[in-house]
């Protein structure tokens, strides 16, 4: 296509979602409600993602006992491989003056360890993991070190966790599938409107030798202007109201407990599913939304 006529056909589809001022306003106001209400749910399931994924990490942590016996390069060895495993985002070591401490204040009765030098109890490090997903893979790699003992780990509460993350994860992709669909559905229809109110001049534009892609590229072009429009105005709202809440809740009571992850965490996400979304389905729905009056 000529750089000509592509200016020509932006050109036009701006003006056309400009001239059709209360149309192109009606499909904007029901692509942002659509967004809107898919973005809901869309936090509610990345929040719940972080705050799950942040609870394995931050009480869940993983300490490598080292044998009695190695000396004290062995367990610098075991503390480099440690460090180069690239789940790891955090290592400390235990030393055995420290171990012997620890015994001390567990016992009731901790002078019965007086007069030992804590030479019979294991170098251990207490490490702590990037990402949860990863913690019983990372666990076996630990676990098949040479100079490794045993490992500190509560499986059974990574178990309940992951199964909890799974089963959230799951409910919230179903639940934003439907959620999606209905956005689609709910905002092809309003785009059929637009091209309903017009399809006269699509007719003029066919009887006088217009082809079908140059009519209907420019209502493509005006589709996606309309989508994107709804997507940044849906952006806008729900960062607004996000940032309002959070702060809000922030200094409430329960404070950290009930707030939300940072809005950093989750602005490319969000931003990003908004335009996606808008710009396919209005250039989309506008492209086969015309298909029918092409037929004359």
């Amino acid at each position: 296509m000529k750089i000509r006529t592509t200016k020509y056909i932006i050109k036009d589809g701006i003006i056309n979602a400009y001239r059709n001022k209360l149309m192109s306003l009606a499909s904007i106001v029901i692509v942002t409600a659509s967004l809107l209400v898919f973005g809901i749910f869309l936090i509610i399931s990345m929040n719940l993602k972080f705050k799950i994924d942040d609870m394995m990490v931050k009480q869940l942590q993983i300490e490598v006992y080292c044998d009695p016996n190695l000396d004290e390069t062995q367990v610098k060895d075991i503390e480099a491989n440690i460090r180069m495993n690239s789940n790891v985002s955090d290592v400390r070591r235990v030393t055995k003056e420290e171990a012997l401490a620890r015994c001390k204040e567990l016992l009731e009765d901790g002078s019965i360890l007086e007069g030992y030098d804590g030479s019979f109890l294991p170098e251990s490090f207490i490490i702590k993991i990037k990402d949860s997903e990863h913690i019983k893979s990372t666990v076996d790699t630990f676990r098949s070190t040479k100079g490794v003992e045993s490992i500190g780990f509560l499986e059974e509460n990574v178990d309940q966790l992951s199964n909890i993350s799974y089963w959230a994860r799951i409910i919230s992709m179903l639940l934003l599938a439907i959620l999606l669909c209905v956005s689609v559905f709910i905002i092809s229809n309003t785009i059929k409107l637009t091209v309903f109110a017009r399809r006269k001049e699509i007719n003029i534009m066919k009887y006088i030798g217009a082809t079908d892609w140059f009519i209907r590229l420019p209502f493509i072009v005006e589709g996606i202007i309309i989508g994107f429009v709804g997507a940044v105005i849906s952006f806008i709202i729900t960062y607004y109201c996000y940032s309002t809440i959070d702060a809000q809740l922030s200094k409430g009571v329960l404070g950290e407990s009930l707030s939300f992850v940072s809005i950093n965490s989750i602005v490319l996400y969000v931003v990003g599913s908004y335009c996606i979304i808008g710009i396919l389905v209005g250039g989309i729905g506008s492209g086969i939304s015309i298909r029918k009056y092409l037929r004359v």
